[in-house]
């Protein structure tokens, strides 16, 4: 499937419906199910449906970048069902 090309807002928007998205430079990508800010998963789809933002920023003490903060985890924040902090994912996924 390709994915299609928007802003940083359509490829929240396109996660929040399950559509394959990318911006313009492909650093904010979603499969549909999975939201990712450049290589690394910043949200999931849960079995039941629920969209879930993991918040990879300075408040929770595990920031990644000024533009995984400000450019993907704030448009993905408007549309996420539940907002989960980073070493609950961790946990989840069995990442150290």
């Amino acid at each position: 499937m390709v994915a299609i090309r928007t802003s940083n807002s359509g490829v929240a928007e396109g996660w929040s419906r399950g559509t394959a998205c990318r911006n313009g430079n492909g650093s904010f990508s979603t499969d549909g199910r999975n939201l990712f800010s450049y290589s690394k998963k910043i949200g999931f789809t849960s079995p039941d449906g629920r969209k879930v933002l993991v918040e990879y920023t300075a408040a929770t003490g595990h920031f990644i970048s000024q533009t995984t903060s400000g450019k993907h985890i704030s448009p993905a924040r408007r549309v996420a069902d539940e907002v989960m902090h980073p070493s609950i994912f961790k946990s989840l996924e069995g990442v150290s």
